[in-house]
């Protein structure tokens, strides 16, 4: 399965390319009031608004780093009633893809509930990479703010 990689912090990450819709430098995004401080802001995306949410934020309590390497990864987020909207994911380190065989990602032993990387990882030429999965990443508190016409 090809995927894409990046980093939050110092740890890697990859996300399946098939649930990738672009990757887009880091732009200035315009602010929500009194949004989750994960959410960064929107930016428009081929004439829709598109909230984007800092990852390094969500996961390790920490901003992404506006470096030349930090990327906006657009998803197609899947939503509680079938639909899905697309997602921008700030990322640091999005340079590379890799193909990781799926059954190459292993549990991780760990039940981290709450967190958008199911528990899974696998060892590959960059190192370990941990997989983080669209149908797992926002809390229900935060998708509700963010599309609450779609909650369920």
């Amino acid at each position: 399965m090809l995927m894409l990689l990046f980093q939050l912090g110092t740890s890697r990450y990859a996300i399946p390319v098939v649930e990738v819709v672009e990757v887009t430098p880091y732009v200035e995004l315009e602010t929500i009031p009194l949004a989750p401080v994960c959410v960064c802001g929107l930016f428009n995306y081929r004439g829709q608004h598109v909230p984007v949410i800092d990852l390094c934020r969500l996961i390790n309590d920490t901003p992404c780093r506006n470096s030349f390497t930090s990327r906006i990864i657009l998803v197609n987020y899947p939503l509680a009633d079938g639909s899905r909207r697309v997602l921008g994911l700030l990322a640091e380190r999005v340079t590379e893809t890799v193909d990781i065989d799926p059954e190459h990602f292993t549990s991780t032993g760990l039940n981290m509930e709450g967190t958008p990387c199911p528990g899974q990882a696998a060892r590959c030429e960059t190192g370990l990479v941990q997989h983080i999965t669209t149908t797992e990443l926002l809390p229900e508190a935060i998708q509700s703010q963010l599309f609450p016409a779609e909650a369920g």
